[in-house]
């Protein structure tokens, strides 16, 4: 039997490769997020790349742990709009894990939308 493979983003990990999105990417502001986007890879069958910055302005461990994994499931979410050989790096701000969870969606979805071009 074999298994269905969910199609998703390829994540980034490596310091190194989130300077690189930040260095390279075009800056959008949001509400609670930042993001960078970029088109670096040339090849369109690659998957998206998205990275997830969480600032030291969390107070606990346990808030910055909530918001990564909240915005994991909001990528997730809009995967749909992510375009292959995309570079997205999102960094959300200090009381964003307060924000409703459609909201922040809602928010993920726009600054992934928009057109850089």
């Amino acid at each position: 039997m074999t298994a269905n493979k969910v199609d998703g983003p390829q994540w980034v990990t490596k310091s190194s490769q989130i300077r690189s999105a930040r260095k390279e990417g075009i800056f959008l502001r949001g509400e609670h997020l930042f993001a960078w986007v970029s088109e670096e890879s040339g090849v369109e069958k690659d998957p998206p790349v998205v990275g997830i910055v969480i600032r030291r302005g969390f107070k606990r461990a346990v808030d910055r742990n909530l918001m990564r994994r909240r915005l994991r499931g909001c990528i997730m979410e809009v995967r749909d709009l992510l375009k292959p050989g995309g570079v997205y790096l999102i960094e959300c701000k200090p009381g964003a894990e307060t924000i409703d969870y459609q909201l922040l969606v809602k928010e993920v979805r726009s600054l992934v939308s928009r057109d850089i071009t």
